[in-house]
Order: structure tokens, then C-alpha cells, then sequence
């Protein structure tokens, strides 16, 4: 009787969290400046173990900025699909997916959904990080939710231009969100919902030990 009563305490009181294996997280990022770079790039230095990926244009973009822009308009009006030189093909090895980008006339840059529409992301959680003049996030959220098929999408990462630049800054920030990725924290929303559950969970094993204890007596 003593067995059972102590395996049954320690199902009732341990508490699981699931953490993520760096291994199992791969960056996969657009940079044309090279801001959302160096956001890849600190990733890295903080966790060497996480794999990169960068979506390469076969056609370069213009060094000239307004250049870019007005090819990136173009891109979005036409709703385009620029080649990428070396596309990446499966996920397969992964769970999480850090996917980093600049905010272009507050979207995704079109190169990036031709790389998400040629991954099979089922099952795949993506933490989108992003960098910006002053849009944030812009609309690459639900871009990416409309291109990502079957994938779970967290709530994005911005980190403005001006930011990025100051390295200890930036690495700070970056390393608290990367923190609570390989943790597995939640969002708040999460959060909320899952101690909703584990109280309904310990009051109904609660339950099932009184009853269990009266049998065994």
C-alpha cells in the first residue's frame, strides 16, 4: 500500500515542462541590409548549436536602398516569387523554426514566402524575429500564418535598425526570448489556459487519492 500511495504522489505533484534541444532549432532568415544578420548572427553566438540557414536571391537586389524598395513594392503588388539561389528543401531534423526577415512595406519580403511554400512545416512552431524602421511587426505575422501551412506561430520579435546596432543591447533582449523558447514558456495566454488545466488536473487526482486511500485503509 505504501508503494502505491508513493508512485501516486509522484504523478500528482511532478510537473513536466517540455524544453527544447538546440539542435532541434534552426534559423532560417532574409537579410538585405544586413540588420536582420547580425540578429541571426547574435542568436548564434549566444547558442552555437542552433543551425542557419540564409535565403540567398539568385538575382542580388540593388545596393541602392530605394532601389530595393521600389523592386520590393513591385514584388507585393505583383505578389511575386524571387528565386532563391539555394532553397532550402525539408525541415525534417527540426521542431522550432526562428524565422527572421526585414519588414518590407510592413510584410514579408516575397522571397521569404517562396521559401516557406516549399517547406512542409506540419507540426513545425516558428518564432518569427524580425527588424524594422518603425512598423514592428507590420502584417509578417499573419503572412506568415497564411503561408506556413499547419505551422504553430508564435507571436513575433521586432527589434528596430537603430537597436540592432548596439550589440549588448540587442544580445540581452535576444537572449531572455531565446531563453524562454528552449524552456518552453508560453505566451501569457498559454500560460493562463495551462494553470487552468494542471488546477483541474491536481483536484481531480486529489479526488482520486481520497477515494484510493479509503480503499486501501
Amino acid at each position: 500500500m505504501k508503494k502505491i500511495l508513493f508512485l501516486f504522489f509522484i504523478i500528482l505533484f511532478t510537473s513536466f515542462s517540455e524544453t527544447t534541444d538546440p539542435s532541434k532549432i534552426l534559423i532560417i532568415y532574409f537579410s538585405k541590409s544586413g540588420n536582420t544578420e547580425k540578429f541571426a548572427n547574435y542568436i548564434t553566438e549566444i547558442s552555437n548549436e542552433i543551425s542557419v540557414f540564409k535565403i540567398e536571391p539568385a538575382t542580388s537586389y540593388p545596393e541602392d536602398y530605394d532601389s530595393t524598395l521600389k523592386i520590393a513594392q513591385e514584388e507585393q503588388s505583383s505578389n511575386s516569387r524571387p528565386e532563391i539561389k539555394n532553397a532550402l528543401n525539408d525541415v525534417n531534423d527540426y521542431e522550432v523554426i526562428l524565422l527572421g526577415y526585414p519588414i518590407w512595406y510592413s510584410h514579408l519580403p516575397n522571397i521569404v514566402i517562396n521559401q516557406l511554400e516549399k517547406l512542409d512545416l506540419n507540426g513545425k512552431t516558428i518564432y518569427p524575429f524580425n527588424t524594422h524602421g518603425s512598423s514592428k511587426t507590420g502584417s509578417s505575422i499573419n503572412d506568415i500564418k497564411s503561408y506556413a501551412n499547419n505551422a504553430s506561430v508564435k507571436e513575433g520579435f521586432p527589434i528596430s535598425m537603430n537597436e540592432i546596432k548596439d550589440k549588448d543591447t540587442s544580445i540581452n533582449k535576444i537572449k531572455s526570448w531565446l531563453d524562454k523558447i528552449i524552456d518552453g514558456e508560453s505566451d501569457e495566454e498559454e500560460e493562463e489556459e495551462s494553470d487552468n488545466n494542471n488546477s483541474i488536473f491536481i483536484n481531480i487526482n486529489l479526488y482520486l487519492f481520497y477515494f484510493i486511500s479509503i480503499l486501501l485503509l
